[in-house]
Formats: structure tokens, C-alpha cells, sequence
């Protein structure tokens, strides 16, 4: 009796982690996009750079661009540890959970912890994603006119 109120106690915990989990499978996905994202601004970056160059026209928004990419240089391997340390975090708290090493509430306070970073590391990538994408647009733009 007592292992089934435990395990209807757990029943909710164990699918946020799972719900987490598959964030974090989606945001590996999106981390992949922003990588890719990144390397076509980069190389878009130089020739824009050269573009401007050889019609004297420079423009202050290649430096926003560098400003950018500098940002997001600064941030890539926090953002794929952070991305490992969740997958970590999950699995110990399910191990954790299905032990029931902790009470309701506590396992509530990690549950919220956990989401909120899952759900910031998240929201980096789509600024990122975001800014790449307006920042190309732009350089296409550009290359038009």
C-alpha cells in the first residue's frame, strides 16, 4: 500500500522529467539550427564585410552583426553544457524520485528549478536563432539593392 501511494505521488513528477526531456531533445535540435545558423552568418559576415568594402559604404550594422556573433561565440559551450548538466539533472532526479529520496514539496522545488533552466537554455537559442536570422535577411537584403 504504501509503495503505490508513493508511486501515484511520483506519477506526476516523473512526466515533467519526461516532458523536460523531450525539451531538451528539441532544443539540441534547435541547438544544431543556431550552429548552422551561426556558420552561414559567419561566412555571410565576410563577404558582406568585402561587399561593403569594395563599394565604400560601410555599414554600422556589421558591427551589430559582429556584435552578435561575438555574443553568441561567448555563450556555445555554455549553452551545450548546460544542455548535458539538464540531461544529468533529469536523470538523477528521476533515480532520485523513483527511490522517493524526497518529499512532495522538495520534489516540486527541483521540478520548478530544473524547468526554469531548461526553459532559459531555450530561450538563448531562439534569441540567438531570432537575431541570426533577422541579421541574414538583412544581408541578403543589402546584396540586392
Amino acid at each position: 500500500m504504501i509503495l503505490f501511494s508513493l508511486m501515484a505521488c511520483t506519477e506526476p513528477s516523473m512526466k515533467r522529467i519526461d516532458d523536460m526531456t523531450k525539451q531538451l531533445e528539441q532544443i539540441e535540435k534547435k541547438h544544431k539550427k543556431t550552429e548552422e545558423a551561426f556558420d552561414n552568418l559567419v561566412n555571410d559576415c565576410v563577404e558582406f564585410d568585402e561587399f561593403l568594402r569594395n563599394n565604400n559604404n560601410p555599414k554600422p550594422e556589421l558591427q551589430l552583426l559582429r556584435a552578435y556573433l561575438q555574443q553568441y561565440e561567448d555563450e556555445r559551450t555554455t549553452i551545450v553544457e548546460e544542455i548535458k548538466y539538464s540531461y544529468s539533472q533529469l536523470g538523477d532526479l528521476r533515480d532520485d524520485f523513483k527511490q522517493g529520496l524526497y518529499t512532495e514539496s522538495q520534489r516540486e522545488e527541483y521540478l520548478t528549478s530544473e524547468e526554469k533552466v531548461v526553459d532559459m537554455i531555450e530561450a538563448k537559442l531562439d534569441y540567438f536563432l531570432d537575431r541570426f536570422q533577422k541579421q541574414s535577411d538583412f544581408i541578403k537584403e543589402v546584396k540586392r539593392q
